[in-house]
C-alpha cells in the first residue's frame, strides 16, 4: 500500500516510521525539510509540496500542529486541494475543532476527493509503538479502506460517524486529561509542602480506584523536573481553548476546564510551551508559599 504523509512532528514522525516497518511505501512531506532525513534513510520518498505527495498516492495522511496548520496545507498554494480528485482520499488526522475539520472535508468533497478526520489519543510512546487509539470520524468506505495503516499506527480504532465527530471525541478526551494533569499536580505539591514524600504519594495512588498511566508514567519524572516532551504543553494547552470553545457553544458551564486552561496558559507565559504538558507542575510549584 503507498501512502503520502505530511507532518514529521514528534508524532507525525513516528507514525510514519512504523508504516515504513510494515511494508508500506511512504512519500513524506514536511514544512521543514531537513526532517523527511531520518524517514529518507529508512526508505521513504520525499514530495516537495503537499500537493506534490497528493498526486503522487492515492491516500494521503496528515498530522499537523493545529487548525491553522492543517488550513493552511489543505488550502495554501501547493496545498492538498490543488491535486486532490476523484478516487485520492485524505486523511487528516491533526488535532483541530469540529469547524476546521468540515470546512476541509467541504473542500476536498467538492473536487471529488474522499475525506476522513481521525485525531488521535496517545502521545510519543505509544504512537512509536503503534498503540494509539483512533478517532475516525467521515466517510465510511474511506475509514475501510485507511484499516490496514490505522491498524500499523494503533491499537484500536473507532469509527464516530460524520465528520466533526472525531475532533469532538478528541477534545473531550483532552479536555479531561488536562484537567487529572492539574489535579495531580496540585497532589504532588500539597504532599511536598505538607511533609510527604511524593514517592510514596505516588505508590498510594496506584494502588487505588484512581490509578492510571499517566500518573504512574508522569509522576516520576514530574518529581525530577523532568518535561522532555511526549506532548508539548503548548498543544495541551491549544486543546483546552478548543474544547471550551465547544463547551460555549453547547452552553455547557466547564469550570474546572477553564481553570485547568488558566494554569496551562501561566505555565507557557513560564516559558514551558515546548515542553511536556507535564511541567504545569511548574506552573503550580511558583505560586509562593
Amino acid at each position: 500500500m503507498e501512502v503520502g504523509f505530511l507532518g514529521l512532528g514528534i508524532m507525525g514522525k513516528a507514525m510514519a516510521m512504523n508504516l515504513l516497518k510494515h511494508g508500506f511505501k511512504v512519500t513524506v512531506w514536511n514544512r521543514t525539510l531537513s526532517k523527511c532525513d531520518e524517514l529518507v534513510e529508512h526508505g521513504a520518498s520525499v514530495g516537495e509540496t503537499p500537493a506534490a505527495v497528493v498526486k503522487r498516492n492515492k491516500y494521503t495522511i496528515a498530522m499537523l500542529s493545529d487548525p491553522s496548520a492543517a488550513l493552511s496545507v489543505a488550502f495554501d498554494k501547493d496545498g492538498v486541494l490543488e491535486e486532490i480528485c476523484a478516487g485520492k482520499g485524505y486523511i487528516d488526522m491533526s488535532t483541530v475543532d469540529a469547524e476546521t475539520s468540515i470546512k476541509i472535508n467541504e473542500a476536498i468533497q467538492s473536487k471529488g476527493g474522499h475525506f476522513l478526520e481521525a485525531p488521535v489519543s496517545g502521545s510519543k510512546k505509544p504512537a512509536e509503538d503503534g498503540q494509539l487509539i483512533i478517532l475516525a470520524a467521515g466517510e465510511k468506505a474511506l475509514f475501510e479502506q485507511a484499516v490496514p495503516a490505522f491498524d500499523v499506527m494503533g491499537k484500536k480504532s473507532f469509527f464516530l460517524g460524520p465528520v466533526g465527530n472525531g475532533a469532538k471525541m478528541k477534545l473531550v478526551v483532552n479536555m479531561i486529561m488536562g484537567c487529572m494533569m492539574n489535579a495531580f499536580s496540585e497532589g504532588l505539591e500539597l504532599a511536598s509542602r505538607s511533609g510527604l514524600d511524593p514517592h510514596t504519594l505516588l505508590d498510594v495512588l496506584d494502588l487505588g480506584a484512581i490509578a492510571n498511566p499517566m500518573f504512574k508514567l508522569k509522576g516520576p519524572t514530574m518529581i525530577k523536573n523532568s518535561y522532555a516532551p511526549a506532548f508539548p504543553l503548548k498543544h495541551q494547552q491549544k486543546d483546552m481553548r478548543l474544547a471550551l470553545a465547544l463547551g460555549d457553544e453547547n452552553a455547557l458551564s466547564m469550570p474546572i476546564a477553564a481553570a485547568s486552561n488558566e494554569v496551562f496558559k501561566r505555565a507557557r507565559s513560564l516559558g514551558l510551551g515546548d515542553s511536556d504538558f507535564s511541567a504545569v507542575f511548574e506552573a503550580v510549584k511558583s505560586v509562593k508559599h
